[in-house]
């Protein structure tokens, strides 16, 4: 399996020589002054503007939607009304320092997504914004991913440079997915260029030179992402499919152990894999699989709807339920309709 890590899902767009992404749109701070000018206070000036994201245009807001289609540069989000949750990120961080908050990014460590897409198995990693509280002493933390997920999140500080490598070595992806391997070359260099530190830089380049047929040059830049990130399994997934194919085998097999170790502790890492087994209907495989998952991280809803959903196949009708009162149980107040409409099939009753 060729494992590829992403911060975020792109689209082919070659950005021009010198274009900032993350260049802050005309009319940025005069929109953040205006909807914050009469608030009073850090916490009162970032809901307003946070707020004023969604609120639509003809109520006077930005009416930004959600949209994971590409990872789109600042202006292009500001001219669309459209962005993922990296965007909004940088938009919002941009907003922020307009009207004078030290606003800054960071990575929530215990939020990623696994999909797999062909013999490709995507990793999703999240980023969300900070913006010290001052003498509260407590940071304010805007996540832009749709699904709503209750608790505080564990966040390390990410400098720019960081963020803006993410966003050219995901260029590189989408620009090697429209078979523009050239165009993905240099903007997974660029990438490499902003931040030599990234491991998901170095992994990028690697999965970009295996495509050029590069690979004495892939096989580097995946143990050079080891080097700066001993903790990814990506890049051990990608050198393991490298060595497998030039008949390596026992070398393969280290990267192999090595990834499954770093991966264990994911609890996403393992609701994937319980996900993977039930396509393979291996119940007690997937039942394993997912009680891991709850494990190392129990608040979270959508584990408990697997669970639900393998002890539904294995005819547990009764575990399944309870499984879906603890999803609602951890579920946002805003959430809990959805769980009682399943929790009211599952019961044979007719929903509320």
């Amino acid at each position: 399996m060729r494992l590829v890590a992403l911060s975020f899902l792109l689209s082919a767009v070659l950005l021009t020589a010198g274009e900032d992404p993350f260049e802050p749109p005309t009319g940025l701070q005069d929109f953040a002054r205006v909807h914050t000018i009469n608030q009073v206070g850090t916490p009162a000036k970032v809901t307003s503007l946070v707020k004023a994201f969604f609120t639509p245009v003809e109520e006077g807001g930005l009416g930004l939607i959600y949209d994971n289609a590409y990872t789109r540069t600042l202006p292009e989000a500001w001219r669309d009304r459209k962005a993922n949750c990296l965007t909004l990120t940088a938009l919002y961080v941009s907003a922020c320092r307009a009207i004078g908050l030290d606003a800054w990014y960071g990575e929530s460590v215990r939020i990623s997504r696994w999909r797999r897409e062909g013999s490709i198995i995507r990793y999703e990693r999240h980023i969300v914004a900070v913006v010290p509280n001052g003498a509260m002493g407590q940071d304010l933390v805007a996540d832009f991913l749709p699904e709503v997920r209750r608790g505080v999140p564990m966040v390390v500080h990410l400098d720019q440079s960081r963020v803006l490598a993410l966003f050219h070595s995901n260029r590189a992806v989408e620009l090697m997915e429209a078979a523009q391997l050239e165009e993905a070359f240099r903007s997974a260099q660029v990438s490499i260029h902003t931040d030599p530190g990234s491991g998901v830089g170095w992994n990028i380049l690697g999965v970009v030179q295996r495509h050029l047929g590069l690979d004495t040059e892939a096989e580097c830049s995946f143990r050079k992402a080891l080097d700066v990130d001993p903790k990814d399994g990506a890049p051990c997934g990608n050198l393991e499919d490298l060595l497998r194919a030039q008949g390596r085998q026992s070398e393969a097999q280290v990267y192999r152990d090595r990834g499954m170790e770093i991966r264990k502790r994911d609890p996403f890492f393992n609701a994937f894999l319980a996900e993977e087994a039930m396509q393979g209907s291996h119940w007690p495989e997937a039942e394993k699989h997912i009680k891991v998952a709850i494990r190392l991280l129990p608040q979270e809803p959508d584990f408990y709807l697997i669970q639900a959903r393998v002890a539904l196949a294995q005819g547990f009708r009764k575990d399944a339920i309870r499984a879906l009162e603890k999803a609602r149980r951890w579920s946002a107040p805003e959430m809990r309709a959805r769980w009682d409409s399943k929790l009211a099939l599952l019961k044979g009753e007719k929903p509320a």
